[in-house]
């Protein structure tokens, strides 16, 4: 993926209130891979696609955040908006972008860390000694091959032992939650196959499939990380997981979540913290 220049602006969606950890550890293993990089998010940069029910809402919004990116093209050189989230991705490139005179170009995370993974390889120096399953979907693949990129950045971490799990429908587990049993077939196939594979850790590419999956974390003595957290266990980062601790009965820290009101949290995160896990 070519990108124009080493100044970037990092676009991590609307997901600051659940995965602000995993937010600043992509924006840091960017930034160790020699980015120079603006993070952008939130309300003031969203996509639109919550408010796709309100049509014209929906387009200012997408309008306002292209002006921004396009404003950091002419004011500070920044090229290349990278991006997080696959649905973000999908309707910048498809929607966004081509209906609103975009100035600069689109590349997903993964695609920067990989081109640069020579780069990174020299800072994973702490092993990693988990037997991991990549928990996969297909439906980012018409614009990323972003199964293939975590897997050879995973490759690079020693002591990881790596394998692929199954292949599942849509870009990620949240497009699964309409469609009747879709969802736990989908965390069963990724946990029945880590397990057959004697596999200790079932590693997550996107954050929805995270939310999703650390519902079942320890279930068969399975554990669940984000692919982030072992890049950065290998670099000898800390890693932590709040949300996952959240799941498992943990009381959250309102305060700390960066810019959160109380209300949004109990309004946004709270509901799925008590719901109940994909599979039994």
């Amino acid at each position: 993926m070519a990108v124009d220049g080493d100044r970037i602006t990092f676009w991590f969606g609307c997901n600051m209130l659940r995965h602000a950890e995993m937010i600043r550890l992509s924006i840091m293993l960017l930034e160790r891979a020699g980015y120079d990089v603006s993070a952008a998010g939130g309300p003031a940069y969203c996509c639109g696609t919550a408010h796709d029910h309100q049509p014209h809402g929906a387009s200012n919004m997408a309008a306002r955040t292209v002006g921004r990116f396009n404003e950091a093209v002419e004011k500070e050189g920044r090229g290349t908006v990278v991006t997080w989230c696959p649905s973000c991705h999908m309707h910048m490139s498809d929607i966004m972008s081509p209906g609103n005179a975009a100035a600069f170009e689109v590349a997903h995370i993964t695609e920067l860390l990989a081109d640069r993974a020579d780069r990174l390889a020299p800072l994973l120096n702490v092993p990693v000694k988990r037997r991991v399953l990549l928990h996969r979907h297909l439906g980012f693949a018409t614009h990323v091959a972003v199964n293939d990129r975590v897997a050879g950045l995973l490759s690079r971490i020693p002591g990881l032992q790596l394998t692929q799990g199954p292949a599942h429908p849509g870009h990620m587990c949240s497009s699964l939650a309409a469609v009747p049993g879709a969802l736990a077939a989908a965390a069963g196939g990724t946990w029945g196959a880590a397990a057959a594979n004697r596999c200790d850790t079932v590693c997550t590419i996107f954050h929805s499939c995270h939310r999703e999956l650390t519902a079942l974390d320890g279930k068969d003595n399975i554990h669940i990380r984000n692919w982030v957290h072992l890049v950065a266990e290998s670099m000898g980062i800390e890693a932590g997981d709040a949300y996952r601790d959240w799941r498992a009965g943990e009381a959250p820290d309102v305060a700390a979540i960066e810019g959160a009101e109380e209300k949004r949290y109990r309004k946004l995160v709270e509901p799925e913290l008590r719901r109940p896990p994909p599979l039994r």
